[in-house]
């Protein structure tokens, strides 16, 4: 094993995305600070992606695999940088595009935390976050350098080897949708505190889901809830099932479950809701077969 230990990994984790991927890597080639190497995860993808990996210079890193989701993607990579020796680890989907001084901000910020997160903007409207949440405005996210108010991660996510020697790998068998959830909250618990460098800014599209007013005639203080695109809302379902049951409270848990049942019972979504139901517990009883 050859150590970089001052060196930075870049894992970008591709699935049928080749144009976008193509631009993700042409910010890459046009970053300030380009101290770092590329290791490109391939979950499968039948659009051409293999051919053009192919053809990159031999200085690109390459891991064809099965489609195992995001997750089971950035493990991967994940993997690839700790088996290697590297000292810090950038990690994004193809779909998000780097500001060219992005990573020379999380560089010189490294030593403030050792999760470091970039501003996550709305690839088409960048006066708006790519995800909101509770918090509307950029302008009042930007206010301080550093803020632990807003973190989206593995969207120009920046971990220490530190950071994953103490809380482990990456939960590959989440698939899709909550692993990133899940590890911020290991890293939490374990003691690290994730921060968003305001100044490292990082292009995506807006959130896929929409948020639904679970009742509709009372009014709830955060009573909202993300309803996914059901060909992979059971992931969805099964990770909040197991981040619930690992990281909340049961009165929080209760609420958030409760609120889905209304949702789908009222709209009508039997089939959705028994879906939720089976996927819910399965992940509250870490069952991921």
């Amino acid at each position: 094993m050859i150590s970089y230990m001052n060196n930075i990994l870049c894992v970008i984790v591709t699935y049928n995305r080749l144009s976008d991927l193509k631009e993700c890597i042409k910010a890459l080639t046009l970053q300030s600070y380009k101290e770092f190497d590329i290791l490109i995860v391939n979950n499968g993808s039948t659009d051409g992606t293999d051919g053009y990996l192919a053809s990159l210079p031999n200085s690109y890193h390459i891991i064809n695999q099965a489609n195992i989701g995001g997750a089971g993607g950035f493990y991967t990579g994940m993997k690839y940088m700790m088996d290697n020796g590297y000292g810090y680890l950038w990690l994004m989907d193809d779909d998000g595009i780097p500001d060219k001084k992005q990573l020379e901000e999380l560089w010189k910020n490294r030593e403030e935390s050792d999760y470091l997160n970039a501003l996550v903007l709305d690839k088409d409207n960048n006066e708006d976050l790519a995800f909101p949440g509770k918090i509307n405005t950029v302008a009042s996210i930007c206010t301080e350098r550093l803020t632990a108010r807003f973190v989206h991660p593995f969207n120009g996510t920046f971990f220490s080897r530190n950071l994953i020697e103490k809380i482990g790998l990456i939960k590959r068998e989440m698939f899709i949708w909550g692993d990133e959830k899940e590890y911020t909250y290991r890293a939490i618990r374990k003691g690290f505190k994730p921060m968003t460098v305001t100044t490292a800014i990082h292009f995506h599209p807006k959130e896929k889901g929409v948020k639904k007013v679970a009742l509709p005639f009372f009014s709830l203080k955060n009573d909202k809830i993300l309803v996914k695109p059901r060909n992979l809302s059971k992931y969805y379902y099964r990770n909040l099932g197991y981040i619930d049951a690992k990281y909340h409270s049961n009165l929080k848990s209760t609420k958030w479950f409760v609120l889905h049942f209304i949702y789908f019972l009222r709209t009508f979504q039997f089939i959705e809701l028994n879906k939720y139901i089976k996927s819910y517990f399965a992940g509250r009883n870490d069952n991921y077969n």
